[in-house]
């Protein structure tokens, strides 16, 4: 056997898993003493737990103190070890105070979890008033999330369409339900495949920012006002935006392609996108969410459904733009997972203390939307190249 410190960790955690926890236990001793802290505090844990699995609780209680002592990254899994431990000795208050050191020291995926074991601790001991503050910081990364980026999206559309409105020179238009042909910034930036060939390509984008009437406007910034907090807290400010415009932009290229006839305008493509990504990662990733956002996700379903039957029964209605959208937000939601969600596979570990759940690496998550982007810019380069009023069928 060699001596080399990581190879020996590897050989410990491989007689770990085949069942042979003393022989672990000799090999991971003599890393106990390592000068390299970290290195000795993984030797800590699994010495722990391999004690465990020999039925010497105690032995495993201190060896998990001896690795949260330690310091270092690997800390609030020995104060994690520690609380669980306690839990099971009965020591009800020794255990939240463990648990409060590995929440001080764990990464901040995992401190809506420990919250929430502490919340029932607190709740089994007696303090409820504590114990209602742990389970709403438990769900708090949800409740508190600033949205900002849905803010902004939101503000900035119901400005455009004020501004439209009174450029038009028809304030009446402010109380018109549905809004007519909209004012002058609708008709320089509505989607429309003509213009399109004719050179102006951003109209791909500004359309999605435009909106006609105060129901068209309503109905697509509340539920922008509903979902897009939840979608932007799932995948983070930058991120979410990066959807939000690839849905946007995924309904106007479908239109230019299959509709090069129809003029449209509206977030609802974008709108469609968020929902599809929502309804992919709800049904394929199991998600540990709080109940709002649980609530609005477990029905995205019926909402798409219900939508669309609006969508191709109402005339006036932009079905290409509903549908590219979707496609694209489909799309990413089945190929990436939130990065900022807790699931119930991240809840599990080895007996390393590894998350079972394997994150996408960011790099493929760049890929992933340049590779989209790409598609969505060529459809966009076919059409100007295209004669006015030409699509793909």
């Amino acid at each position: 056997m060699t001596d080399e410190p990581r190879l020996r960790l590897a050989e410990g955690q491989r007689l770990l898993d085949h069942g042979e926890p003393d022989a672990a236990t000799r090999i991971l001793a003599p890393l106990t003493g390592h000068p390299d802290r970290e290195l000795a505090a993984e030797a800590w844990l699994q010495i722990g737990t391999a004690r465990y699995r020999t039925d010497d609780e105690a032995g495993a209680l201190a060896a998990w103190q001896q690795a949260a002592q330690m310091g270092g990254s690997n800390a609030w899994l020995g104060w994690k070890n520690v609380a669980e431990q306690l839990v099971r000795d009965g020591d009800l208050e020794g255990a939240v105070a463990a648990y409060r050191e590995a929440d001080r020291r764990a990464p901040a995926s995992e401190r809506g979890a420990i919250a929430n074991r502490i919340a029932w601790l607190l709740k089994e001991t007696g303090h409820d008033f504590a114990a209602r503050r742990q389970f709403n910081r438990a769900r708090g990364a949800y409740g508190t999330y600033a949205a900002y980026a849905t803010w902004g999206i939101i503000a900035i559309n119901v400005v455009v369409w004020l501004v439209d409105t009174m450029m038009s020179g028809n304030l009446a238009g402010l109380t018109n339900l549905f809004g007519g042909s909209g004012g002058p910034l609708v008709e320089a930036g509505a989607v429309y495949q003509p213009y399109i060939a004719a050179g102006e390509w951003w109209r791909v984008i500004t359309s999605a920012f435009l909106h006609l009437g105060i129901l068209h406007i309503g109905f697509n910034m509340f539920a922008l006002y509903l979902f897009g907090p939840i979608m932007e807290d799932l995948y983070g400010h930058l991120e979410y935006l990066v959807i939000y415009v690839l849905c946007a932009l995924g309904g106007s290229v479908l239109t230019i392609l299959v509709a090069p006839e129809q003029a449209a305008v509206g977030a609802s493509g974008a709108i469609f996108g968020l929902f599809g990504v929502g309804f992919l990662v709800w049904r394929r990733r199991h998600l540990v969410l709080n109940p709002r956002a649980r609530a609005l996700l477990s029905q995205v379903g019926m909402l798409l459904v219900l939508n669309l039957v609006i969508t191709f029964t109402l005339p006036g209605i932009s079905w290409t733009g509903h549908v590219g959208g979707l496609i694209v937000g489909g799309v990413i939601g089945f190929l990436l997972p939130p990065a900022g969600a807790t699931t119930l596979a991240g809840m599990f570990r080895t007996p390393a203390g590894e998350s079972m759940e394997r994150s996408v690496p960011m790099t493929t998550r760049v890929f992933v939307y340049a590779l989209i982007s790409a598609l969505l810019v060529l459809g966009v380069v076919w059409s100007m190249n295209q004669p006015p009023g030409v699509g793909i069928f």
